[in-house]
């Protein structure tokens, strides 16, 4: 144990709970908060968050609410994202108790000090392509320490004991049940995220950049952040992917270039490009990324215009016709994507008018927000634009519209711990 002991809010969000992960087994004691474990829940989220909070307690993480009531005089830090509000108990707690406050970037860059580096960054196909060089290093007997922004589907289970099983008979497997964190002692493959600027955290070795797109800022200052992120490497950056032939197991022509990307920094590193390419045979993927959670029902965790194009054209190579439902994931986001979000839509249905479009209500985690736009309001704006979308003011109902449909179904969306759940249950009743 290094003696340090380290609170991290949020810690039901895969990027913190990676972070926390990883800093238990550096040696910090570590306690964490979560929102669920203070407010009511449903009986189906709580069966899903049980393994994993239980994954963190094996871990000798302790699970608390997030009312400041796990940061005490003792706390040497305490780690926070950019979506935690300035008014939240612990965050008012460490304050009070003049504790220092650590931005979970500021948290990962700490824990890869003195390690080879390699980060992930770009608009899209970022935790695709973490996974995918964590699989194929594991493959290659590389044993890398690897943080991915969503489980990798090689390394997750939903069962604690199922997991220490498989774990037992992947040699060389050190993964962590919750699939999003594994443990090595060769190079750390972390994904930098340019949502809030954290990748100019990181000073890595060598880096992958997937793509550069407008999403959570306008493309002349992503530019900017990625000039500059560029130059922050030492060693090898790849922007433009070679081609390669191989086998891939993943939906959509996008992951056909995620894979590309990964493979070019193999090669660019010397590794034995066959071996590589026999590893993404055997990947399977990245929760909530195009995941086939039944035979006619696709999960994916599309929220911005360019990764909503690449799943509707995803889903447009698998069916004939289908329906989409899509569940915004804040009220910024939408009013400041809206224009972009109606191109998009309204490209794909001038293309493929028998496919079906529902909107649910914008999904809101608490704390304080300015209402420009709502679900309802751009289902309008869709209208407008000759897209034959329709509100549905709950899964209920969206699930009564779709199986009256009777067509594949891909589900979209980020943050709402729900939707996973909801394409589960929707899997288990379309064939």
């Amino acid at each position: 144990m290094n003696g340090k002991k380290i609170h991290v809010i949020g810690i039901g969000g895969t990027g913190m709970n990676g972070v926390a992960q990883l800093a238990a087994h550096a040696g910090y004691s570590v306690s964490g908060s979560d929102r669920a474990e203070a407010f009511g829940i449903s009986p189906r989220r709580e069966l899903m968050l049980a393994s994993g909070r239980q994954s963190l307690k094996n871990l000798g993480i302790e699970i608390l609410p997030q009312d400041g009531s796990g940061i005490t005089a003792d706390t040497d830090f305490v780690v926070y994202s950019t979506a935690i509000e300035s008014d939240n108990p612990d965050i008012q707690k460490a304050k009070a108790l003049n504790i220092p406050l650590l931005h979970r970037a500021d948290m990962l860059a700490k824990l890869c000090e003195g390690k080879e580096v390699i980060a992930v960054a770009g608009t899209a196909g970022k935790s695709t392509v973490t996974g995918l060089l964590g699989w194929i290093f594991q493959c290659l007997e590389k044993d890398p320490t690897v943080y991915c922004g969503a489980p990798v589907l090689n390394w997750k289970s939903n069962n604690v004991a199922e997991a220490s099983s498989l774990c037992n008979q992947r040699q060389g497997c050190r993964c962590h049940s919750l699939g999003n964190v594994r443990y090595g002692t060769g190079p750390w493959i972390i994904e930098a995220d340019e949502s809030d600027r954290s990748f100019l955290k990181f000073h890595p070795h060598h880096a992958v950049i997937t793509n550069i797109a407008e999403d959570h800022f306008e493309l002349s200052e992503l530019h900017k952040l990625f000039s500059q992120f560029e130059c922050q490497v030492s060693g090898v950056v790849i922007k433009n992917f070679e081609p390669f032939t191989c086998p891939n197991p993943l939906l959509g022509k996008h992951n056909i270039e995620n894979v590309n990307n990964a493979l070019t920094l193999c090669k660019a590193l010397n590794l034995d490009i066959e071996k590589c390419k026999a590893a993404v045979g055997s990947f399977k993927g990245i929760e909530r990324r195009l995941e086939r959670v039944g035979p006619k029902v696709i999960d994916d965790f599309a929220h911005s215009p360019v990764k909503i194009a690449a799943a509707l054209e995803a889903a447009s190579a698998e069916f004939p016709a289908f329906s989409a439902y899509w569940r915004p994931h804040g009220y910024t986001p939408l009013f400041q994507l809206a224009d972009g979000l109606v191109e998009i839509f309204s490209s794909h249905w001038k293309k493929r008018p028998q496919d079906k479009l529902f909107i649910l209500p914008v999904y809101f985690a608490g704390g304080t927000v300015n209402i420009k736009i709502t679900s309802e309001q751009f289902v309008e704006r869709l209208k407008a634009a000759g897209v034959p979308a329709e509100f549905v003011e709950d899964f209920q109902t969206l699930e009564k519209q779709l199986l009256a449909e009777g067509l594949p179904v891909l589900g979209m969306g980020a943050r709402d711990p729900e939707l996973p759940l909801f394409a589960k249950r929707l899997a288990a009743k379309i064939h």
